[in-house]
């Protein structure tokens, strides 16, 4: 018997990440629901990243800073359309909040200089500032991000004397009432254990539809902004991954069903 055995627990991230962890998941006993809240498109336009990426190749950056594993692939994507690779990066500070992203940004042999402790976005802001020092102060950074990204990092970066130049990578949609019908139904009839958030879009999109919240089902977040938004829609006991990627999640839906 696994530490998760029968267990039903539903994953809300978009379909094409879930596959890793809903296979641990599964190791581990637990009955998967695969139940999408959102998905990624790309953005509007691609004019202001591939703007940003000429700027790389000029040399008016100090720094590429990454939130989230999502806008990694579409900056590399159109980097390499644009004729440029790892080379280009040179000397210029790569930054990434979590675990995952890093890694994200590592499969693709690209070297990440600045990885905080805590996983949200002023946190990268205060190990930037740290890893410049004085450069600190006028210094240019590019965020690819998703349209709809939170300010934090800008935020803190700026108030440090820095310049950053916000572009976005893709769209984040939200699932329908009726795409998210299966999960609510069987939020409605106890019928589930867990519930695993990775995004705060997913947070919304899953409690605009599930009226009545989560019901008995434990709610998991990869990470301290995820479970804010969780916290902010009156969801008070949330288990926060101890870091945000597969094995850390996993980790935190076994913690939470422990007494259930």
């Amino acid at each position: 018997m696994g530490p998760l055995d029968g267990r039903r627990v539903a994953l809300t991230r978009p379909a094409e990440s879930t596959d890793s962890l809903r296979r641990k998941l599964e190791g581990m006993g637990a009955l998967v629901l695969l139940t999408p809240a959102i998905r990624r498109a790309p953005p509007t336009s691609w004019g202001p990243l591939d703007r940003g990426i000429a700027g790389v190749f000029s040399g008016r950056y100090a720094g590429v800073l990454f939130t989230s594993p999502a806008s990694v692939e579409p900056f590399w994507l159109r980097l390499r359309s644009a004729g440029g690779g790892n080379a280009s990066l040179n000397g210029v500070v790569i930054g990434a909040v979590g675990q995952g992203t890093a890694a994200a940004l590592g499969r693709l042999g690209i070297c990440v200089d600045v990885v905080p402790g805590a996983e949200y976005g002023s946190a990268l802001a205060i190990a930037v500032g740290s890893f410049l020092g004085e450069r600190i102060r006028g210094a240019r950074f590019l965020q690819p991000r998703a349209e709809e990204g939170r300010e934090e990092l800008r935020g803190g970066l700026e108030s440090r004397g820095a310049v950053v130049e916000v572009v976005a990578a893709y769209r984040t949609l939200r699932a329908s009432p009726a795409e998210l019908e299966p999960l609510v139904a069987n939020l409605r009839a106890g019928a589930v254990d867990a519930v695993v958030f990775a995004s705060p879009s997913a947070v919304e999109a899953v409690l605009a539809a599930a009226s009545s919240g989560l019901g008995r089902a434990r709610a998991v977040a990869i990470g301290e902004t995820t479970a804010a938004a969780l916290e902010k829609a009156g969801i008070d006991d949330v288990w926060v991954a101890s870091r945000a990627d597969d094995e850390g999640m996993a980790s935190a839906v076994v913690d939470a069903l422990r007494t259930l």
